[in-house]
């Protein structure tokens, strides 16, 4: 007993709480900046100044804690299952890479080498997070830097990995200067190389916005975004008892048909500002199913009427059996439907995954429209730019207000990668303009704006290929090497301390 609460005051739990603290404001709905530099180096102080398993087990139930809470408010409108699997695995991409570093970073002899054990474990910890259904990369810290510009530019030569690596890696070399007193001596040569780096990453950035900007030739985008008596009021309909649906569904069809009409109406209004193409957000055009070929009708004669390039976003209620009731059309000016694209990626398990990117050839670029969450999913859009895209538009929709802006920033880091400018139209949430190199071009909070919920956006016409998106996730890869190099470096260490002592 002694033993235990010597070992308990032993344990300097200063730093696991800090870290947690931070936590909560890295990324998420109360997203600071700054906090996402500086979380992550009390969890590495945390975990490194432990002696005994008792301080990494009393870590858990805390940052579990920390976890659950950045969560609230964010994983809404989705299965028990998710809600325990997103904290979970929050929980171990953060204590992971801490828990290697601890292993290795004593057993490398290089100062420089040394701090690199953190980071590259965290890029591959996050890369391996990636390939899950359910997850994709809306864990990744890189979305709480979208405002840091231009150092978020990074991101379309090594993807969302580089701009992480270098917060770890500053965490790992704070640390290391930490131990030794901040005495540069000893971590000199880190200290410089980070600094460099950092330094040549905003100058290339500048540089790039500077004098490689889009050039001339834009296309005026309408969004149209009717609000709803309430929110998340049809999704709310499809989680009612079999029984209920069936005793409110009129109720809920003449709130469809309305919308219907609302939008049609707003859509007009906006056509004489010049706009060449419409786009309307993810649940807003709502449809029975007996009611879904009329729609169809209306919104092609729609096209037609006013020659311009269609793209509206339908959820269909009722009996409907189909690939998912979540679909954007991309309806030309002579009323055609170019292709049909169904929602392939979902928070909740057990929805359509074969999709592809369409892609539709206008005089005003290649544009594709991938749906809400599927752009958390960066090797699914990575089509975007081996097909050449100049344009996505993204009909979106939040389940609630704390969403907001997260998944629409989130988002926005795909068009950084694959090098084409992108609208996303957002229902109960933020519909945001941007081009290539991050530029935001318009903005529209749907909480913020009562009435009018109605926007321009003059988008550039031509994309520009990315480093990444033709070499895709190299920068993971390298990491993964150099982690599976110092590991074996370690291991070594280790192996002929032992084989010393019993000597």
């Amino acid at each position: 007993m002694n033993r235990l609460v010597k070992q308990l005051l032993n344990i300097n739990l200063l730093w696991l709480i800090l870290g947690c603290v931070f936590l909560l404001f890295m990324g998420g709905k109360w997203n600071i900046l700054i906090a996402t530099w500086l979380g992550s180096i009390f969890f590495v102080r945390y975990f490194r100044t432990q002696r005994s398993g008792l301080g990494i087990l009393l870590a858990v139930p805390f940052i579990l804690a920390a976890s659950y809470i950045f969560f609230l408010g964010l994983a809404v409108q989705v299965t028990l299952e998710f809600q325990i699997l997103i904290a979970v695995s929050y929980s171990l991409y953060v204590m992971i890479p801490c828990l290697v570093d601890r292993a290795l970073y004593r057993r490398i002899n290089s100062p420089l080498l040394s701090t690199l054990v953190y980071p590259s474990t965290l890029i591959v910890v996050q890369f391996l997070l990636s390939y899950s259904e359910e997850l994709g990369t809306v864990l990744n810290w890189t979305g709480s830097l979208f405002s840091m510009q231009p150092f978020i530019l990074l991101v379309s030569i090594t993807g969302v990995w580089g701009p992480s690596f270098l917060v770890g890696w500053l965490a790992s070399i704070v640390n290391t200067l930490w131990a030794d007193g901040f005495e540069l001596r000893q971590v000199k040569v880190p200290v410089i190389l980070f600094g460099g780096v950092f330094v040549a990453v905003m100058l290339w950035g500048g540089l790039q916005m500077v004098f490689f900007a889009p050039g001339p030739g834009t296309v005026k985008v309408g969004s149209v975004v009717v609000g709803l008596p309430e929110d998340n009021l049809f999704y709310t309909y499809l989680d009612l008892p079999e029984d209920a649906q069936l005793e409110q569904r009129e109720q809920y069809r003449r709130w469809s048909l309305k919308v219907q009409d609302e939008l049609l109406a707003t859509s007009e209004q906006i056509v004489p500002s010049g706009i060449k193409i419409l786009t309307w957000a993810s649940g807003n055009a709502v449809v029975f199913a007996e009611d879904e070929a009329p729609l169809i009708q209306r919104l092609q004669n729609f096209a037609r009427e006013h020659q311009i390039y269609f793209f509206p976003s339908l959820l269909v209620l009722g009996e409907y059996e189909g690939a998912d009731r979540n679909r954007v059309l991309a309806i030309q000016p002579d009323g055609q439907i170019a292709y049909t694209h169904f929602k392939g990626r979902n928070p909740n398990a057990g929805f359509y995954q074969g999709n592809l990117i369409d892609v539709i050839d206008t005089p005003y670029g290649r544009i594709a429209s991938p749906i809400c969450y599927e752009m958390e999913f960066h090797r699914f859009i990575r089509q975007v730019g081996e097909k050449n895209v100049d344009i996505l538009l993204v009909p979106g929709d939040e389940p609630s207000p704390e969403n907001a802006i997260v998944h629409t920033e989130l988002s926005m880091l795909r068009c950084l990668e694959n090098g084409c400018s992108m609208l996303r139209t957002t229902l109960e949430g933020l519909t945001l303009g941007m081009d290539y190199q991050g530029r935001v071009l318009s903005r529209m909070n749907y909480y913020l704006t009562q009435e009018n919920r109605v926007i321009v956006t003059e988008l550039p016409v031509k994309g520009v290929q990315t480093f990444y998106s033709r070499w895709g996730d190299w920068f993971a890869y390298g990491c993964a090497i150099v982690l599976v190099l110092l590991t074996m470096q370690g291991i070594g260490f280790a192996l002929k301390s032992r084989g010393t002592r019993q000597s």
